[in-house]
């Protein structure tokens, strides 16, 4: 019997290794959870640095809006279609647009 104790302990310690290692990994918060929230934390730093960058361009657009009268023109003529007096404007369609892209040739 004093032959196999080293053994006994050695395969006692592995399957009581085996054992934490399969409860650290399946159980509740265990390393899936953990890894699960590790991406969802990534994907919304992520959003969030593109919410950043958003604002950051409103910000640029607000103070150009707040500044400039000339953006704020045509900014107006862009999206209103505002045109001065006496001021002609041209529209240019393209062909493919009208009549479902049929061109008549006489």
């Amino acid at each position: 019997m004093e032959k196999n104790r080293p053994l006994a302990i050695f395969a006692i310690s592995a399957l009581f290794m085996i054992f934490v290692v399969t409860c650290a990994w399946f159980k509740q918060n265990g390393f899936q959870d953990v890894q699960k929230l590790q991406t969802a934390i990534e994907k919304t730093k992520s959003e969030i640095d593109a919410k950043k960058a958003e604002n950051n361009l409103f910000r640029i657009e607000l103070s150009s809006l707040n500044h400039s009268d000339r953006y704020v023109e045509a900014i107006a003529r862009e999206n209103l279609g505002l045109v001065k007096p006496n001021e002609v404007v041209y529209e240019f369609v393209e062909p493919s647009s009208l009549d479902g892209g049929r061109i008549d040739v006489p």
